[in-house]
């Protein structure tokens, strides 16, 4: 598959026309990982946003466990899975704010990716409005999706809580 159909399959991209996708794969460099390599660190300040073109991926959180002694100790859980067919994009988010990234990326095999920076973005959006509109849609539809998602998660784990607890 080639860079533009990589770029027409993305969601907050595949609304673009042909023009448009050609700048952003103006902006976009690639990047090529090897297997075991983190892509992105969850706490690091983030400024990029990835596209996965080729190879799988996995995203993981770090979560603090208590162990009986009252000491507490921190264990990386891996949350999902992706592979380039999946049209992933990640580190969007650094795309709006400049916060620390909420999760790890790390490779599970050889990847390229393409990369967008945040200024280059922020750059791009202001010269061409029209589709830093049809972007920054898609863009916002992508974070209220994992928004609801998590809320939905927090609904579950609560509930699973309680019922363990016995409240």
């Amino acid at each position: 598959m080639n860079p533009n159909d990589v770029i027409k399959k993305t969601f907050i991209f595949n609304s673009l026309d042909e023009g448009e996708v050609e700048d952003i794969l103006r902006i976009s460099r690639e990047r090529r990982f090897s297997k075991g390599e983190t892509i992105t660190q969850e706490g690091e300040q983030g400024d990029s946003m990835y596209i996965l073109f080729d190879g799988n991926v996995e995203v993981s959180k770090t979560l603090t466990m208590k162990l009986e002694e009252g000491d507490f100790r921190e264990k990386e859980k891996i949350l999902t899975r992706f592979k380039a067919e999946d049209n992933l994009v990640f580190g969007e988010m650094a795309m709006i704010d400049r916060e620390n990234r909420s999760a790890s990326v790390a490779t599970t095999t050889d990847c390229i990716l393409l990369e967008i920076e945040r200024e280059d973005f922020l750059e791009l959006v202001e010269k061409r409005p029209q589709m830093g509109v049809k972007i920054l849609r898609r863009l916002a539809e992508l974070l209220v999706s994992r928004l609801r998602q998590s809320s939905q998660d927090v609904i579950r784990l609560t509930t699973a809580l309680s019922i363990a607890l016995g409240s």
